[in-house]
């Protein structure tokens, strides 16, 4: 198998580019040419073109066209809510649906530890109105979620602050999207929205990912049709006249939000005056980074400011599905929040997962790659659905360009793609345009990706961001959906090694099979480490 070393195709510039389709001359002669789309300009390279001065030409022309389309604003695809209904229903229920819903979900904190009495079975037992409890069953929110039943009556029936860990896919935006919407309904109906600010949300929600932000905030448009709770989405790339033009219009009583823009809009545009609710999604990931920390202060100082002259302070609601101690956001919580917890720092059951040893020489991991594609009957041209997780967004282009060129309807999505390029990705990746979606940790938590049954990782995340592994895995076995997770495991690789007894522990937690060889090898490893302890004991008696 060749990789196309002699091109060097991935790394001249190319990196921002968009692999859009790859054909092969009428002659017959095994001559591939790769076509690459800038907006409305396309360059087409093949293996003639060897002389210096092309390649000196390729090498600038991508980046050039490629800062051109960086500078140019995106613009939310303008979509009914029809159109969002039926993207929300293409995800099917499966078999471990059921078994999902049983969890056991543990509750404590809150005034006097009284978090066990706040419980419902059915959405009946809250009094949604009839609007909300409609859009519900538009997307078949038939029945609460085992986190829901828990998380919904503790926001809508309580005034503390709230920190919810539970697995991938477990319903956590469910949970507090519907009782924040139906609150805030109620607030619009009293008649105090119109004394409100119509600039000042009720509610704003952060997401570290522009992809996030788009799918909370259209579950949040499905869950507020016709309750006259507007909801406005914010991110970088889009222009400031359109998001101002659509708060004058409409409102802003939900703002859902990446942080820097946040940041901006708090400081220049949005007050806080009627903030009650202060979400923030993955919260672990955001309290790892220090320029997010800035933000929240930031905006904590602006609640507080804000929260004097109100009977009730804002509360804030953090949710995440692996975090590794309470220390980190509790600090920035009020004292009594109720601490909600199910299934955290793990991946679910009902996904196999299967750990493979390869290495980079003689191209041993791209063959393994392209037989687990061909896998259930799989095609080139037709392969089940699958998304290819890796680290750095360079060797993203790379394996999809090398897919591509043989003849896989791949795609990658990364950091260095414009956001209307990775919306379009995901979009085209979504209605079946693509088999294979190459990508970086930027889609993988929290995206929903309709019937998802496969997904590989072709390189183990970095041994400091290893809750990224289950982030990974979490993209399949959604609503209760069965699905596989293939983990490529290089024994020559440092950071894989030191992985490795973090990789056999989530195999035990998800009742998974431990290969033989990765049993004996973290068995080794402890051996080691605790004959070093020995050792460091016995020195220090010396001394």
């Amino acid at each position: 198998m060749r990789l196309l070393n002699e091109n060097n195709l991935a790394t001249r510039g190319l990196s921002s580019s968009l692999i859009t389709n790859m054909t092969s001359d009428s002659s017959n002669k095994k001559k591939k040419t790769f076509v690459w789309v800038y907006k409305d300009t396309t360059r087409a390279s093949n293996d003639s073109l060897a002389t210096s001065d092309r390649q000196e030409q390729n090498k600038r022309a991508p980046m050039m066209r490629t800062e051109m389309i960086r500078r140019q604003k995106y613009e939310l695809p303008n979509r009914s809510i029809g159109q969002l209904v039926s993207e929300q229903n293409e995800q099917k229920i499966g078999p471990a649906f059921e078994r999902h819903q049983n969890i056991r979900v543990i509750v404590r904190g809150g005034v006097q530890n009284d978090g066990d009495q706040y419980l419902i079975s059915s959405f009946d037992e809250i009094n949604l109105s009839e609007k909300i409890a409609e859009n519900l069953r538009s997307i078949r929110f038939l029945w609460p979620f085992a986190v829901q039943r828990r998380v919904i009556p503790l926001i809508l029936k309580t005034n503390e602050d709230l920190l919810c860990l539970s697995s991938t896919g477990s319903g956590k935006t469910g949970a507090f999207l519907i009782p924040i919407i139906a609150r805030l309904e109620q607030f619009s109906r009293s008649g105090d929205r119109a004394a409100a600010k119509r600039r000042s949300p009720k509610a704003i929600i952060v997401a570290h990912t522009k992809e996030l932000v788009q799918q909370i905030g259209k579950t949040a448009r499905i869950v507020a049709k016709g309750t006259g709770v507007g909801v406005v989405v914010m991110m970088g790339s889009m222009r400031y006249q359109n998001v101002e033009a659509q708060i004058t219009r409409e409102g802003c009583d939900v703002l859902v939000s990446t942080p820097g823009r946040l940041r901006d809009y708090i400081e220049n545009r949005v007050d806080l005056d009627c903030l009650q609710f202060l979400v923030i999604d993955e919260a672990d990931k955001f309290f790892s980074d220090t320029e997010f920390v800035r933000v929240f202060n930031v905006l904590k100082e602006a609640m507080d400011q804000c929260g004097e002259n109100k009977s009730k302070p804002c509360r804030t609601l953090m949710f995440s599905a692996t975090l590794d101690s309470e220390e980190i956001v509790e600090q920035f919580l009020r004292a009594n929040f109720y601490h909600v917890e199910a299934g955290v720092n793990q991946s679910v059951s009902h996904v196999q997962q299967i750990v493979i040893s390869a290495t980079v020489s003689n191209n041993e991991k791209a063959k393994k790659l392209q037989q687990i594609l061909m896998l259930n009957g799989g095609t080139v041209q037709n392969c089940t659905k699958t998304v290819i997780f890796l680290n750095e967004c360079r060797r993203c282009d790379r394996i999809a360009i090398m897919l591509a060129y043989y003849g896989y309807r791949a795609i990658s999505i990364n950091g260095h793609r414009t956001l209307e390029q990775r919306s379009n990705a995901l979009a085209q990746f979504n209605a079946g345009e693509y088999d294979v979606l190459v990508g970086t940790d930027i889609i993988a938590r929290g995206m929903n990706i309709p019937n998802l049954t496969r997904v590989i990782l072709y390189e183990l995340p970095p041994v400091h961001r290893y809750e990224q592994y289950v982030h990974r895995i979490g993209r399949v076995g959604r609503m209760g959906n069965v699905g596989e997770a293939f983990v490529f495991f290089n024994p020559e690789d440092s950071n894989d090694l030191q992985m490795a007894v973090f990789l056999r522990d989530q195999l035990r937690l998800a009742d998974q099979q431990q290969p033989k060889w990765l049993d004996e090898m973290v068995d080794d490893q402890l051996d080691w480490k605790h004959y070093a302890l020995e050792i460091g004991k016995v020195q220090n008696a010396l001394s």
